[in-house]
């Protein structure tokens, strides 16, 4: 396992405070990491960081290993909160008491319930930064640019919660409310730019997006093909077609960069501008 015991998730979670059988938390660990593998991380980096280390060899995984251990140690800790003070007996449900400590009241429980999901998408940010900067050219990790979850995570340009946030209108609340919107942000994209600018070469910008390979002219498309999605997932679609009529013109202004939108229908119809920051004839 990447983080396997208390120990471990106490240098995250110094209210940690435990002293129980380290087996009791175990499986919130392995669940927590079952969870950041299918969401993030994918089972070739998995595999990457749990090859044991030999005393006294040189991790070279180190960084990505901390940002790991510390979203699973959160994750862990959010899901064990509600039970971890629960015992089932043959007459049913206690609290279970420690005269050592005084019981925590319900509002600072809640408090901590709800700062949990905040600090645990500001954490998964970083580590997706870390992996989009580390998986570029010779970078140690591109082969996690060959994985299901990379491939989901951009399939909106906006594989950041925060990124996310800065657009949508209402905002997501939780890294799940994100990671849910992302399909259908990508397929709410692609039908509103195939009127504009054509499927084939929002396609093709996510292949330059998620090889590294794009120019500033094709990153100020992508602002506003990201714009377009997201906006038409939150069901503004007056937003949604404003921003895709300016990826259209940004392709416009530079038609040779855009090779798929050259050769579509789209390239001469429809007859759309905009004026004032106003969609006009829109056919």
């Amino acid at each position: 396992m990447i983080l396997s015991n208390i120990n471990q998730a106490q240098q995250f979670l110094p209210s940690l405070n435990l002293t129980l059988d380290n087996d009791r938390f175990k499986d919130f660990f392995r669940r927590a990491q079952e969870w950041l593998v299918s969401h993030v991380i994918g089972t070739d980096i998995e595999e990457t960081l749990e090859i044991d280390m030999g005393v006294g060899q040189d991790d070279f995984h180190a960084d990505l290993r901390l940002l790991c251990q510390r979203v699973i140690a959160e994750k862990a800790l959010l899901d064990a909160i509600p039970e971890m003070d629960m015992q089932l007996t043959e007459a049913g449900f206690a609290v279970q008491n420690n005269d050592d400590f005084s019981p925590a009241s319900s509002q600072r429980v809640d408090r901590l319930l709800a700062k949990m999901p905040e600090r645990i998408a500001q954490d998964i940010d970083g580590l997706v930064r870390f992996l989009m900067r580390y998986s570029t050219g010779n970078g140690a990790y591109g082969y996690w640019r060959s994985s299901e979850q990379f491939n989901y995570l951009t399939a909106a340009f906006v594989p950041l919660f925060e990124e996310y946030n800065k657009i949508a209108v209402p905002k997501a609340k939780t890294y799940e409310d994100y990671y849910s919107a992302l399909e259908t942000a990508h397929r709410e994209m692609l039908n509103v730019a195939d009127y504009y600018v054509s499927k084939a070469e929002v396609e093709r910008l996510l292949e330059l997006y998620r090889d590294d390979e794009t120019l500033q002219v094709h990153r100020t498309a992508i602002v506003f093909l990201k714009f377009a999605g997201v906006a038409a997932f939150n069901g503004d679609m007056p937003r949604a077609r404003n921003a895709a009529v300016q990826a259209r013109e940004t392709m416009l202004g530079s038609p040779d960069s855009f090779p798929e939108f050259k050769a579509s229908s789209a390239y001469n119809s429809p007859t759309v501008n905009l004026n004032g920051g106003k969609l006009v004839n829109l056919l």
